[in-house]
């Protein structure tokens, strides 16, 4: 047995030589053999060389003049600018100072459109001072004022006509509206409902009357305000379908509710008209059907009934 383990040795020993010569022979290594609990050694990996930044050419006397002279052109640029820009704001702080303290002064006033009340009476009411500028006068304030402490104007509008005058124009109340206090007075509104008079003795001839309507407070150049605010609603929405149809021989309204409205035409026609829905093409039916009317009888007195849809009907008194 020795003998045979001492022969294999040998055999082994010089199969290994033999291999190895062979190996020799093509340039190449025995293979390593590692147990199986020998770790493997890590591949090196190629380590990645930085890259050499390619230096460029050093640049020419001519060159480098070239660049000094851009660099000195774009600095004069940027002064020239700042420079500019310093002197157009002092411009304009100049003229602005100018304007409020020397120029633009306000040396008239010019008043246009008044009828009821005189030029005296807007003058003392307005808020414009002579020799103040005119851009630090509050104009919308202005207009304000007049129309609340002079009622009868329904619009002012105030101008600036420049160098130096203020341009007042009036609009004086176009339609008056009156409801007969308890007392036998009346209160007067636009159709705004602002107050013109709280206690008129009489109405004017032209005014329209509200019926079946009562004020809790009615206090000059202030809006009044109704006991029913429904009823209002009703009323404001027939002045404002009356102007629209230009229906110009209205004499009363009223309303009773949101579904019973009227209006009187020439003292003589009483327009029920329902609901407002569809207020305009009522009234326009209405005065289409008062024009036939008038053509047969120009005295005619009754009631028009206007339905929804082209159902008129009128009943005579």
């Amino acid at each position: 047995m020795k003998k045979d383990a001492k022969s294999k040795k040998v055999n082994n020993a010089r199969d290994s030589r033999h291999a190895k010569s062979e190996l020799d022979a093509y340039g190449l290594e025995p293979p390593k053999i590692y147990s199986k609990n020998q770790r493997l050694p890590e591949e090196k990996k190629p380590v990645k060389q930085p890259k050499k930044n390619k230096q460029q050419p050093p640049k020419t006397i001519q060159q480098q003049r070239t660049q000094q002279n851009k660099k000195r052109k774009q600095k004069k640029i940027a002064r020239k600018a700042i420079l500019s820009g310093v002197l157009v704001l002092c411009v304009a702080a100049v003229i602005f100072v100018l304007s409020i303290t020397v120029l633009f002064r306000t040396q008239t006033i010019t008043i246009k459109g008044n009828e009821i009340y005189s030029t005296k009476e807007i003058s003392a009411v307005l808020p414009i001072q002579k020799n103040k500028n005119m851009f630090l006068t509050d104009t919308k304030a202005a207009e304000e004022k007049l129309e609340e402490n002079l009622p009868y104007i329904y619009d002012a509008q105030i101008k600036r006509k420049l160098p130096s005058t203020m341009l007042v124009n009036i609009i004086e109340t176009p339609q008056i509206y009156a409801i007969k206090n308890q007392q036998k007075t009346y209160t007067m509104l636009d159709d705004n409902f602002k107050v013109i008079e709280a206690n008129a003795a009489k109405k004017p001839n032209k005014a329209v009357v509200i019926k079946k309507a009562a004020l809790v407070t009615a206090v000059p150049g202030r809006e009044a305000e109704f006991t029913n605010k429904k009823v209002k609603e009703s009323l404001s929405e027939l002045i404002e379908g009356a102007k629209k149809v230009k229906l110009e021989k209205m004499t009363e309204i009223y309303s009773v509710d949101i579904n019973n409205n009227y209006i009187v035409y020439d003292s003589r026609i009483t327009i029920k008209l329902g609901s407002t829905d569809n207020l305009e093409n009522k009234l326009y039916s209405a005065l289409a059907a008062i024009e036939k009317l008038d053509d047969q009888n120009p005295q005619a007195k009754g009631e028009l009934t206007v339905g929804t849809g082209k159902q008129i009907y009128f009943t005579e008194k």
